[in-house]
């Protein structure tokens, strides 16, 4: 009888903890409807990486998983420097998944309202976060700002609204941004070029955004306060990404925890104060939960969704589908 060679034991091993650990598994409930947001991001990731081939913009050294929702270490729209490791995490379209199973566990449905924020900075969980809302019906009021931290979408040429825009034109999302925003220091464009600016605002323009420009810092919060209205009109603000308008300028928005916060909970309290504001805190003290996506990689680990995997696991399979059996 010939003995296996060393790389078919390899396997064999390998299969057999495969089957070991789905044994020790079983489905989550909300399965389906998580691998549903799944393959919607990932189809819809496919459709910005073949968009991004076409106008020769793909860094296939950045984004080693051909996701498109990788950019640049830096360019004219870069506004803070970013993790590429953290960028491309949250390129996983588990990360639909687990918001749809996150935003089912605390009772969102059709009935709700959130209000979402999203940045230039995390294009990959600002997908994410869609496809799971439209999967789940779950009606929402979206706020997009343009600047974006390095490895985002820092492109010119594929901004996060041009992204945006090639999604919902071919039928892979049901809606735009309803706000766009400038971003960057203020929101306002602090730290970009005027012809950054420029270029931004007529790119809004051509593609029938409705652009926040108030000019300052403080202007632009009353502006963003006033296109939101009443927090408690939401059932939950989703924050993605560090918006100065949304976190503040003082520590207690870099030190807000990632994932779900209740407003009584205290993790928030420490510090704040009126001076350094933020809109997130506005909703936590009107009574309003917050689901703050920001610390990528923490998320991940606590969800059970690989860091930096190359290549991306095959849908369905990662530990965020699954509950351990007890």
């Amino acid at each position: 009888m010939r003995s296996l060679t060393k790389s078919q034991i390899v396997l064999i091993c390998l299969l057999l903890c495969a089957v070991v650990h789905a044994e020790s598994q079983s489905r989550h409930p909300s399965y389906e409807l998580m691998l549903e947001a799944a393959q919607k991001a990932q189809r819809a990731s496919r459709e910005i990486y073949l968009t991004k081939y076409r106008l020769g913009i793909v860094n296939s050294k950045n984004d080693i998983n051909r996701t498109g929702l990788v950019g640049e270490e830096f360019t004219p729209l870069t506004t803070t420097p970013g993790y590429l490791a953290a960028k491309r995490t949250a390129t996983n379209p588990d990360f639909a998944g687990y918001l749809t199973r996150l935003l089912q566990e605390h009772g969102l449905s059709q009935k709700d309202s959130v209000l979402v924020t999203m940045t230039g900075s995390l294009p990959g969980l600002n997908l994410n976060l869609i496809c799971a809302l439209e999967t789940l019906g779950v009606p929402s009021l979206r706020i997009a700002s343009l600047g974006a931290s390095s490895y985002g979408a820092n492109q010119l040429e594929m901004t996060w609204i041009d992204m945006e825009d090639v999604l919902v034109r071919e039928g892979l999302l049901n809606k735009r941004s309803d706000l766009v925003t400038l971003g960057g220091t203020g929101d306002v464009g602090g730290g970009l070029s005027a012809e950054t600016l420029d270029f931004l605002r007529k790119r809004c323009a051509r593609l029938g955004y409705r652009l926040l420009d108030a000019g300052n810092r403080r202007a632009q919060y009353e502006e963003r306060q006033a296109a939101v209205g009443n927090p408690q009109s939401y059932s939950l603000l989703i924050n993605v990404g560090g918006n100065h308008l949304m976190l503040g300028t003082g520590p207690e928005g870099r030190e807000l925890p990632g994932g779900y916060i209740r407003p009584d909970s205290k993790t928030w309290e420490k510090s704040v104060s009126t001076s350094t504001g933020g809109l997130v805190f506005d909703f936590l003290a009107a009574g309003v939960p917050v689901l703050n996506l920001l610390q990528v990689e923490e998320l991940a680990q606590h969800a059970g969704i690989p860091v930096d995997p190359s290549p991306l696991p095959r849908l369905g399979t990662s530990p965020v589908y699954f509950l351990e059996k007890r």
